[in-house]
């Protein structure tokens, strides 16, 4: 099995992981920068979490991934923590014949459980926990790759666009 070579980031703090008591749920906001995205851990029976986001303009939740225990190198299990792999980039896969999501270039995030929750706000919440992640970006063996990158064009295309004004 091939492995994918990728450079690492550093490892960041992405978001506290709250409870609210009043509905029993357990989310986070994602912080990415410009990108901001409140996710929702149900927690499964092996004690993982599948993650959960609604829909825009929707009630209905999609679930985007799911995390797996930490292990240990002697195979035991860490308490408090799970990790998962959410790809960035999305390819088609001839042989499924749809779009999947690909993992050469992922965001990797760890879930780290507080040993107790600390209340915050007024509403009752608790924060549990946080989110840290860092990006991995797939590394192109150029020396063995028979991908060529990209240049430039010779010459500037020529449009025919009838002298409209495209605003892009």
């Amino acid at each position: 099995m091939a492995t994918t070579k990728r450079n690492y980031g550093n490892s960041r703090t992405l978001g506290d992981i709250i409870y609210n008591p009043n509905t029993n749920s357990v989310f986070s906001n994602i912080q990415l920068g410009f990108f901001s995205k409140t996710i929702t851990l149900s927690k499964r029976e092996d004690r993982c979490y599948d993650i959960l986001v609604s829909k825009y303009n929707s009630e209905e939740t999609i679930k985007i991934g799911q995390t797996f225990p930490v292990k240990k190198q002697d195979n035991s299990i860490v308490e408090g923590l799970t990790q998962c792999t959410l790809g960035l980039l999305t390819t088609y896969d001839k042989d499924k014949q749809k779009t999947i999501t690909n993992s050469d270039d992922a965001l990797f995030i760890t879930t780290h459980k507080l040993k107790k929750a600390t209340p915050i706000g007024s509403k009752g919440f608790l924060k549990v926990g946080y989110i840290t992640g860092k990006f991995g970006i797939e590394v192109i063996n150029t020396a063995s790759s028979n991908t060529q990158v990209p240049s430039e064009p010779e010459e500037t295309p020529n449009y025919d666009d009838d002298g409209d004004q495209i605003p892009f």
